[in-house]
C-alpha cells in the first residue's frame, strides 16, 4: 500500500501514526483472508500426505490383491554351477531331472597371423562378405578395393550401420603379429557365420579357421538340455519356453549327469507380503490419526476414508470355497489399541496347509480383503476420485481467495491514499490556523495595557 512521507510537518499532527492505526482496522478483512489461505494451504498439504499414505498402502497390497500375484514359486537347482532357474506365477509346483549336455556358443572365426602393417586387397572388386544366419539379406560386405590392414577391416565391420550381427576384434601376438577374430553377436545355429570372398580375395587370403569345436556342424552351436529324458535344443543359454513359467539359466555343460530342479510354492515370500500389508495398514492408520488431530480435524473426506477402511476390515469375506471369512483365521488380528498384527508362524502354517484358502481370503474379486481394499483405494486415488475431488475443490477456493486478496489490497490502497489526503488537508488547515493564532497572539502582546 502507498505511504505518504513527511505528514504533519506544518501542524505537528502525527498523520503517519493516525493513518497506520486506522489502516490496522481496515486491514482486518485481509488478515482474516490470509488466515483462511494459510488454513487452506495446510489442508491441501495434508491431503498430499494422505494421498501418499494411500499410495504406499496400495503398493503393499499389489502382491496380495490378485490370484496371479499370490502365485509365487521358488526354483531350486541341484547344481548351481550347471544351471539355475527362476519361476514366475505361471509355474506349477513340480520336480524335474535336468542334464545340460552342451552350452550355446557364438560362432567364431580366427584369421591367420599377419603383421599390423600388412594390407589385403587393393584391386577393384576385392571384398570379404559375412552372412549371419541363413538369410542372404543379412550379409555384410567389406570393400577391399583399397588395400586395408586388419585394423581397417575390423573398423569397417564394427562401424557398418547395417551390420547384421557380427563383431570384429584383433588379438595382438608376438613380434608385431595380429589375428583378426570374427564373432557372431548372438549365439546359436540361427546366427552362424558364413564367409565369402570376391575379386582376388580368396579363403587363403585370411585363412580363417573355426574357433568353435564343432567340426563345421553349426547345429552344435545350440545348447542341448535333457529334461526328464526329453532333449531340447535352443539358440541361447537362457531357456524360458520348455517348462511353463520357468526360466533355465545354463551355466556349464555336464553331459551324462542329471541334477534335480524343484519348483515349489514360496510360502515365505507370501508371508513377507502379508507382513508388508500389515505394516502399511498400520502406517496408513497412523497418518489418518495424525491428520485427524491436525489440519484435517473436521474434514468429512478423511472421516469417510477411515470409516470405509474399518468397514472393509470388519466385513467378512463370504462364499469362499475354503470357508474362510476373517483375517484372524490365518493369524492376522488386532490389538486392543486397533493395531493390526500378523503372527508369522500362524500365517506360514496356513499357507503350508492350505495355500489356496489363504489366496482366496486375500485375492478373490469382490470378497478378498486385499482385493476389496485395493479396489477402494484405487477409486479414491483415481483422477475423478475422492482425493482429486477434494483437492480440486480446495484449489478452486484458493484461486477465489487470490482474486479476493487482490480486490482487498486494491481497496486498502485506495483507503490509505484517501486517509493521507484527508489528513494532509487537515494538517494544512491546522497549520494555517496556527499561523493566525500566532499572529493574533503577537498583536495582542503589543497593545497598550488598559488603565496605564
Amino acid at each position: 500500500m502507498a505511504t505518504l512521507s513527511a505528514a504533519g510537518i506544518g501542524s505537528g499532527l502525527d498523520v503517519q501514526s493516525i493513518v497506520t492505526q486506522l489502516m490496522a482496522v481496515e486491514q482486518r478483512p485481509l488478515d482474516a483472508l490470509h488466515q483462511q489461505q494459510s488454513t487452506l494451504d495446510a489442508r491441501i498439504s495434508a491431503y498430499g500426505q494422505l494421498k501418499s499414505a494411500l499410495s504406499t498402502f496400495q503398493q503393499a497390497m499389489q502382491d496380495l490383491s490378485t490370484p496371479s500375484a499370490l502365485k509365487v514359486y521358488t526354483a531350486t537347482s541341484g547344481n548351481d554351477s550347471v544351471f539355475t532357474a527362476t519361476a514366475s506365477n505361471q509355474a506349477a509346483a513340480s520336480g524335474y531331472q535336468v542334464e545340460v549336455v552342451r552350452l550355446a556358443e557364438r560362432h567364431k572365426f580366427s584369421g591367420a597371423e599377419a603383421l599390423g602393417t600388412d594390407t589385403f586387397g587393393g584391386n577393384a572388386g576385392d571384398g570379404l562378405t559375412i552372412q549371419v544366419g541363413s538369410d542372404p539379406q543379412n550379409t555384410l560386405t567389406v570393400d577391399l578395393g583399397t588395400a586395408s590392414t586388419l585394423a581397417d577391416i575390423k573398423d569397417a565391420i564394427n562401424n557398418d550401420a547395417a551390420n547384421p550381427g557380427v563383431t570384429a576384434s584383433i588379438i595382438f601376438g608376438n613380434n608385431g603379429n595380429q589375428r583378426l577374430i570374427l564373432t557372431a553377436a548372438d549365439s546359436g545355429a540361427a546366427n552362424a557365420l558364413t564367409l565369402g570372398y570376391t575379386g582376388s580375395i580368396s579363403a587363403s587370403t585370411f585363412s580363417f579357421q573355426e574357433v568353435n569345436n564343432i567340426a563345421g556342424n553349426t547345429a552344435l552351436l545350440d545348447s542341448e538340455v535333457t529334461i526328464d529324458g526329453y532333449t531340447v535344443n535352443r539358440s541361447g543359454n537362457s531357456i524360458d519356453d520348455v517348462i511353463q513359467g520357468v526360466t533355465l539359466n545354463l551355466n556349464g555343460a555336464d553331459p551324462g549327469n542329471q541334477y534335480p530342479l524343484d519348483i515349489a510354492r514360496d510360502a515365505g515370500s507370501v508371508a513377507d507380503s502379508v507382513d508388508s500389508f500389515v505394516s502399511a495398514y498400520n502406517q496408513l492408520q497412523d497418518t489418518i490419526k495424525t491428520l485427524k488431530a491436525g489440519d484435517l480435524s473436521t474434514d468429512s473426506g478423511l472421516f469417510g476414508i477411515e470409516r470405509s477402511l474399518r468397514s472393509i476390515i470388519n466385513t467378512p469375506a463370504s462364499g469362499l470355497p475354503s470357508g474362510l471369512s476373517y483375517l484372524g483365521q490365518i493369524g492376522v488380528s488386532f490389538t486392543r489399541d486397533g493395531v493390526m498384527t500378523a503372527n508369522r508362524t500362524d500365517v506360514e502354517s496356513a499357507l503350508t496347509s492350505n495355500f489356496n484358502a489363504v489366496s482366496e481370503l486375500f485375492s478373490t474379486t469382490g470378497e478378498g480383503f486385499a482385493n476389496r481394499l485395493d479396489t477402494t483405494v484405487s477409486n479414491w486415488l483415481a483422477s475423478d476420485g475422492l482425493i482429486t475431488s477434494h483437492t480440486d475443490s480446495m484449489d478452486s477456493s484458493k484461486s477465489e481467495m487470490a482474486k479476493r486478496e487482490l480486490q482487498l489490497q486494491y481497496r486498502m490502497t485506495q483507503i490509505e491514499n484517501g486517509l493521507y489526503a484527508q489528513f494532509s488537508q487537515l494538517d494544512t488547515l491546522l497549520s494555517g490556523m496556527k499561523v493566525t493564532s500566532d499572529y493574533l497572539t503577537q498583536q495582542l502582546a503589543i497593545l497598550p495595557t488598559i488603565g496605564q
